[in-house]
């Protein structure tokens, strides 16, 4: 459970509430929906069930998570990037969707048409980042003819070209196929956060 209890550890740290025994519960997760003009905001959440530390999230609990956000701009970080890819599994050939609709996962297989791994866009990668803007790559990249999918993992360090079938490419298009952020959720009562962490919007590099 350390992979659990740490960042619960951080957020009471966070809200002040380490020894006051006033505990509530934290959910980590991907985002799949994101409503800003809701009031409050709402941000829709497949949690990352897996529970040991060092080992790869797994986003397998589904209908997804709905939360408002707190209503104080000071107990949240930044706006949420909501998408629709949860796992990209290069070595069994599977693409892992959230359907909106149904709250299922989706499953769709593909052919691998290039794999390039050790692609940090941290150290400027020129497959992912372009030296003469200063600017990350876009991605995903969608070829319409080809029906293929260029999809780079940050956390894998990962550029991978995929190819659907026809009917598998049509169910998503653009950014639906882009992972939505990891956000992190400490709340008392389910549904309402009081704290809100956007994990992958935070530089935490720069905590000393």
């Amino acid at each position: 459970m350390v992979r659990k209890i740490l960042p619960m550890l951080l957020v009471l740290i966070g809200l002040g509430l380490v020894g006051c025994g006033n505990y509530g519960e934290v959910e980590q997760g991907r985002v799949v929906k994101w409503d800003p003009e809701a009031k409050p905001p709402k941000v829709w959440i497949v949690p990352d069930s897996n529970t040991i530390e060092g080992k790869p999230p797994v986003y397998d609990k589904v209908p997804a998570d709905v939360f408002e956000l707190p209503t104080d701009t000071a107990e949240r970080g930044a706006d949420p990037f909501a998408a629709l890819r949860v796992n990209l599994d290069v070595e069994r050939k599977i693409i892992t969707m959230y359907n909106l609709e149904s709250g299922a996962l989706e499953k769709l297989p593909f052919e691998v048409v290039k794999d390039d791994t050790g692609v940090s866009v941290r150290r400027k990668h020129p497959l992912v980042y372009d030296t003469t803007t200063g600017k990350e790559r876009e991605f995903p990249v969608i070829d319409d003819a080809e029906k293929t999918i260029t999809i780079y993992s940050r956390r894998q360090e990962r550029l991978t070209t995929i190819k659907l079938s026809d009917t598998d490419f049509a169910k998503y298009e653009g950014k639906e196929w882009d992972a939505g952020d990891e956000v992190r959720v400490y709340y008392k009562e389910k549904g309402k956060s009081l704290r809100f962490m956007n994990v992958t919007k935070t530089d935490f590099s720069r905590r000393k």
